[in-house]
């Protein structure tokens, strides 16, 4: 996997790109059908609304109006992203919301083509990502997910009475291949 300071010269202006090899003859050897995710990737939801034309950066979290002013973070770790999809392991990328140290249990809405923002639970993410190991429905997605409440209403859990617990293969179910969101970045451009 590249890193930013490969492709980022200011960084590391002496880097010079040398011979690494990894040679594998087969990685599907080793895995059961139906295949599941090996490689889990937690990312940002908003990573490619960066480069959207027509993007009312008013209405967008910190970091996709700041990519700028923060080195082009997202785009880097779109880049990390597209190495994920290129590399053949068995993945799923999920890109959150805004972290909260709320607890698991609200409501969740999945999403793909990175359009949605809001928060989710720390522990809700940890949850779908230990899900999504066991899931061939969630092999091969890319996905936004966040909670239904609104950043203006904290998710409390009602200890004598707590959410029942989630079967995620009900959302991975409803996942498409090949949506990442930077589809709409080679078609007329859609407010988001």
């Amino acid at each position: 996997m590249f890193s930013k300071f490969e492709f980022d010269g200011k960084l590391n202006p002496t880097f010079v790109e040398g011979a690494f090899k990894l040679p594998l003859s087969s990685i599907r050897a080793y895995l059961k059908e139906p295949i599941s995710p090996r490689f889990i990737h937690v990312g940002s939801a908003g990573i490619t609304r960066p480069d959207r034309a027509g993007l009312d950066l008013s209405k967008q979290p910190p970091a996709v109006r700041l990519n700028k002013e923060l080195d082009f973070i997202l785009t880097f770790k779109l880049k990390g992203e597209d190495l994920i999809r290129e590399s053949g392991i068995p993945y799923t990328i999920v890109r959150t919301c805004a972290l909260t140290e709320e607890p698991a249990g609200a409501n969740l809405i999945f999403d793909q083509g990175d359009n949605i923002t809001g928060k989710i639970s720390r522990e809700e993410v940890a949850q779908i990502c230990v899900a999504a190991l066991e899931s061939p429905y969630a092999s091969g997605k890319t996905f936004e997910v966040k909670s239904v409440v609104p950043f203006s209403e904290p998710f409390t859990v009602d200890p004598q009475n707590p959410p029942p617990e989630k079967d995620y293969n009900v959302y991975f179910k409803t996942l498409k291949d090949g949506i990442t969101g930077k589809e709409i970045l080679e078609h007329d451009p859609v407010p988001v």
